[in-house]
């Protein structure tokens, strides 16, 4: 009860009803719910303001991004672009509690993405004590086995610990999970930009196992099946194994010479000043590696060899080439001079006489005669022709005596008798010598690793051309199997219990995104859900295809033994053809991502079986609907494969919507799931609501509500669930 005897409703701010009524644009259906919900509860729930915030940092996003095109005059001045989208916004800029919550969100963002890099250094910084200690231990012992001390342990319970800290920390708060995630979703933008894996959990397990193998000086084999991205993984840990090498060495010599000359430093100095060297290596050989700067290449770039069939022993080690020698003996230029001029003059005096009696020119005309046959006779006596044998070093030597990572693809492809030469070389370290056959004995660098890759046969599939490796030379390797990435087949989007399982869809959302993570798509949310169900089509056929189509059964469904083992022989919807179906989607320009899937995968495909299959499944999966003019039978194993006329009813017409918006913020909940959820209102929005002069007494707020419902009324609303997403 106020002063005047009249009734307060508890905790309903006046400014943000008012706002919220008297700006036309806010969709009448949110007041409602909000007046609704809160005119029984004792707080304004914080997921109603949420979204609305979620919307207005949707709408910063901008969708009309074109590259910059320096073509002239006649390019800029006739350039079209679409008109702009109108705009979908909340017109809340006037409201004070909005304003508050933003800033609230603002300084919460700000303040977890310090705390998770101050606790990211202190990871790197115990990382790079642990490596120290471990390369002093190896040195100590001469092996790269057995080196755990008290000193490694420290360190790597240490980096356990932060780990735990740093997952207690977002797991609990919703503005740390949103902060945390966004960091990772940017991280995964910036390697597609630089033609870099996305480092979804199973990439970066598989990458950090290729890593720790190449630091205890061990070869690897990657093996998987076709279009997995083995060949990319091998180049991807090849590189950063290398540049983190480089930096490990730059930072321990800096802080060494910086510590010499601050030895009074605290610990957070010591900290920071980690930070900052971190910093400039980092930038010094990865941005180096991305802009291809020629100097950090030659010291990172793993060699590549690609392996076949004809590959032999020389062209991995030493090549020897014929060729023609044609060169002058080394001597002064001036002595061979002298000698034809000597010699001229000898022969001068002998002839005197008979020179004197011919006229001036004959005379000249003789000297020049004779200096020209003196000059082709020493030219002749001191210069060599004929061929010889050049030897030209290639990949695998050249790696070993520069200390770089050299990647031999599709290692089994090679003739074992061949491969056998390599076994030396595979089981010696960095820093001893090891014997190569016509070459001799060469220093192993550090900074040498070895990496093969090899096509995964099996009795479902067989790669033409491959060979099982002997089992003695394979044991000299740390066999990693990568296979295709997890990926749900079950459910729809909106119903998947663990989202952040999903790494295929998170690896295709990234590959669409934009520089800032945003997705724009006509009628986004059919796309997304499309997008989604593409990459279950996707995991389904790579089950079949590696003769684990029993996993795209659940528990409780009953496989029919009828069925027979499913196969597919030749295609799989792998990662590599996802992108291929993407590129001729190109976000929905010119066609529905039904039509791209036929144009970029299942029109290529050359074994009716398999096309039949993968297009049987690709309706079960919502593509190629009949009532979008498609028609796809029903055929048995040995029928024929389909043309694009077969299965089009009508000519193909596509009306594509107007582009939307999901933002990175958008995107993260849509991987990740929903973060923890906020129970309570933030401090400073409490505060504010508990000023009194942002109290409406009981009238005033029975006025609002008999509005709004009166606009209920002749608008004929109803008032849905709010959207989670």
């Amino acid at each position: 009860m106020n002063e005047a005897g009249g009734f307060y409703t508890y905790k309903i701010p006046s400014l943000f009803l008012r706002s919220l009524f008297l700006n036309r644009d806010i969709c009448i259906l949110e007041l409602n719910q909000i007046l609704r919900v809160n005119a029984v509860n004792d707080k304004l729930k914080v997921q109603q303001i949420e979204e609305l915030y979620r919307q207005d940092y949707r709408n910063c996003m901008d969708d009309s991004f074109m590259p910059e095109a320096k073509q002239g005059d006649f390019f800029e001045r006739y350039r079209r672009t679409t008109a702009a989208c109108k705009e979908k916004t909340l017109n809340v800029m006037n409201n004070e509690i909005f304003d508050v919550y933003k800033n609230f969100k603002k300084s919460e963002h700000q303040k977890w993405s310090e705390i998770i890099d101050e606790i990211n250094t202190e990871i790197a910084y115990e990382k790079f004590f642990l490596n120290w200690e471990r390369r002093i231990a190896k040195e100590n012992y001469q092996s790269n086995h057995c080196i755990s001390n008290a000193a490694t342990r420290y360190r790597v319970d240490r980096i356990a610990e932060l780990k735990e800290k740093l997952l207690e920390l977002y797991s609990h708060n919703k503005e740390a999970w949103e902060v945390y995630h966004l960091k990772k979703y940017q991280s995964d933008i910036r390697n597609k930009e630089n033609h870099k894996m996305i480092d979804v959990s199973y990439v970066m397990s598989a990458k950090e196992r290729v890593i720790d193998a190449l630091d205890n000086g061990l070869p690897v084999y990657i093996v998987g099946h076709l279009g997995g991205g083995k060949t990319q993984l091998a180049m991807d840990a090849a590189k950063e194994f290398a540049i983190s090498k480089r930096i490990q060495e730059d930072i321990e010599d800096l802080m060494t010479t910086w510590y010499y000359s601050n030895k009074n430093a605290t610990d957070e100095q010591v900290l920071k000043q980690f930070r900052y060297y971190m910093k400039i290596t980092e930038e010094k050989y990865r941005k180096g590696a991305d802009i291809c700067d020629e100097e950090i290449l030659d010291q990172i770039q793993p060699l590549f060899i690609s392996g076949s069939h004809d590959l032999t022993y020389e062209d991995m080690f030493v090549e020897k080439t014929l060729t023609l020698k044609t060169g002058f003996s080394k001597g002064s230029y001036l002595n061979f001079f002298e000698q034809i001029f000597s010699d001229y003059r000898k022969m001068e005096a002998i002839y005197q006489e008979e020179l004197n009696k011919m006229s001036r020119e004959e005379q000249t005309r003789i000297k020049l005669l004779i200096l020209n046959s003196f000059s082709d006779m020493i030219i002749a006596d001191n210069s060599a022709f004929g061929t010889e044998v050049k030897k030209v070093e290639r990949e695998i030597l050249r790696a070993a005596k520069e200390g770089r990572p050299v990647i031999v693809d599709e290692l089994n492809t090679i003739a074992m008798q061949n491969l056998i030469g390599l076994n030396d070389l595979l089981q010696r370290q960095a820093g001893e010598t090891a014997y190569i056959t016509g070459v001799g004995p060469v220093f192993i660098k550090p900074g040498f690793a070895f990496i093969g890759t090899g096509n995964l046969s099996s009795n479902m599939v067989n790669y033409e051309g491959t060979n099982e490796l002997n089992p003695a030379f394979k044991s000299r390797f740390i066999t990693i199997e990568y296979n295709y990435l997890p990926q749900s087949i079950k459910g729809t989007l909106m119903k998947q219990e663990s989202p952040e399982k999903n790494e295929l869809f998170e690896v295709v959302l990234s590959y669409i995104a934009d520089q800032k993570g945003s997705v724009h798509l006509p009628d986004i949310d059919r796309n997304i859900d499309e997008l989604f169900r593409l990459c279950q089509l996707s995991k389904l056929t790579q089950n079949v295809f590696i003769g684990k189509w029993k996993d795209n059964f659940s528990g409780e469904e009953e496989i029919d033994q009828s069925m027979g083992d499913l196969e597919l022989k030749e295609a799989v919807l792998s990662i590599r053809n996802i992108i291929h179906v993407l590129d001729a989607w190109n976000l929905g320009e010119e066609k529905d991502l039904t039509k791209a899937l036929w144009d970029g995968f299942i029109s290529s495909i050359t074994n009716p079986d398999d096309q039949n299959y993968i297009l049987s499944q690709a309706v079960r999966y919502g593509f190629f609907k009949k009532q979008d003019g498609w028609q796809i039978k029903d055929r048995a194993v040995g029928d024929a494969g389909v043309t694009y006329n077969e299965i089009r009813q009508t000519p193909y017409k596509y009306y594509r919507g107007e582009t939307e918006t999901y933002s990175d913020l958008d995107i993260i909940h849509i991987l990740y799931g929903m973060g923890p959820r906020e129970q309570n209102l933030p401090k400073s929005i409490e505060d504010y609501i508990a000023s009194s002069k942002n109290l409406m007494d009981m009238d005033t707020y029975l006025q609002y509500v008999s509005k709004v419902k009166k606009f209920e009324r002749q608008l004929d609303l109803t008032c849905p669930q709010s959207s989670t997403r």
